[in-house]
């Protein structure tokens, strides 16, 4: 991991107060051995949190702060970039009851990709000793462990104009408003991408973890019927929940797996807007006098499994698998 940049500032609010901001005139220090393990921390920390991801409104001119984004791109002036943006929090957090932070713009580069993430952090109690005299103090530290609020912007995804670019954690308070409004993100990635990113996680764990085919029928319906209820009574499909469902000895290792794995991006928690959007989930069985099919329900919709009276039609099959099975 390569710090390109960084810059801490403070934005101060009491209750139903104006906001004051305490702007940096300077970049700390990317060498620092201190803001190096800082900046490791911090990312971690975000990375722990299951991300949601989404993308950037399409109005510019309304939701700016992408705008400030392609500006530094283009100038590479990052604390100038780094004071607008703050500039823009300034009049997006002035609403009842929203208290300020401390606010970190951190460009790095990982793996090869650029990444821009802004966190916002508050003060937490800890204790210190005084080892001469064996006093006990009180000390004013950053919380990393409870990120407030934290967004990152994958720049090469954004820049290539692909999906799921932006990422959201819901730390020590729910993603605000205030703060998504400062951001300009869309309402979050659609259900129906969520689901398929899910679905394809959920067979890639699978496969790595060799589940026979018993043991994936049985996982595949107990998280197809969890869908179906959370789809039912409005709520939230939980990653947690469905990494359970997985491995119930150890019910964080497919959140681990995701963690660990590249080319997976699925959102710590959704919402379905449409009992279609799960479809993915739905598997259709037939067995009889010597065979046995088995496929997902959505193959329909893509019109990959026809029925034509009382026979079914499968498109699009690979040739050399279909030669070597109808070898007589």
């Amino acid at each position: 991991m390569e710090i390109k940049n960084i810059v801490l500032h403070h934005i101060k609010r009491e209750e139903n107060q104006a906001p004051v901001l305490n702007i940096s005139d300077h970049l700390l220090e990317k060498d620092n051995i201190i803001v190096e393990e800082f900046v490791e921390k911090l990312i971690k920390s975000f990375s722990s949190k299951n991300p949601t991801y989404g993308t950037f409104q399409e109005d510019k001119l309304a939701y700016p702060f992408q705008k400030l984004v392609e500006t530094y791109r283009t100038d590479n002036e990052f604390l100038d970039f780094s004071i607008e943006s703050m500039k823009l929090l300034e009049k997006e957090i002035q609403v009842p009851q929203a208290k300020g932070g401390y606010v970190v713009f951190i460009h790095y580069l990982q793996n090869g990709i650029d990444f821009l993430i802004t966190i916002m952090l508050d003060k937490a109690e800890q204790f210190t000793i005084n080892d001469d005299n064996l006093d006990i103090k009180k000390l004013k530290t950053l919380d990393i462990d409870k990120l407030a609020r934290a967004n990152r912007v994958n720049i090469n995804k954004w820049e290539d104009k692909l999906d799921l670019y932006l990422a959201f954690i819901k730390g020590t308070r729910d993603v605000s408003s205030y703060f998504q409004k400062f951001i300009g993100n869309t309402d979050l990635t659609s259900s129906k991408k969520n689901s398929q990113n899910l679905k394809e996680a959920i067979s890639k764990y699978m496969r790595n973890y060799n589940f026979d085919d018993e043991t994936k029928e049985k996982v595949n319906q107990q998280i197809s019927e969890y869908i179906k209820t959370q789809y039912e009574s409005n709520s939230d499909i939980e990653l947690t929940a469905i990494s359970a469902h997985l491995n119930q000895a150890q019910p964080n290792n497919f959140i681990e797996f995701i963690r660990n794995t590249d080319d997976i991006e699925v959102s710590g928690n959704f919402r379905l807007s449409r009992k279609a959007d799960f479809n993915v989930f739905h598997r259709a069985k037939f067995s009889g006098n010597g065979f046995k099919l088995e496929f997902e329900k959505n193959l329909i919709k893509q019109g990959k499994i026809l029925r034509d009276g009382n026979d079914i039609i499968i498109k699009d099959l690979p040739q050399d698998i279909l030669d070597n099975q109808f070898e007589i």
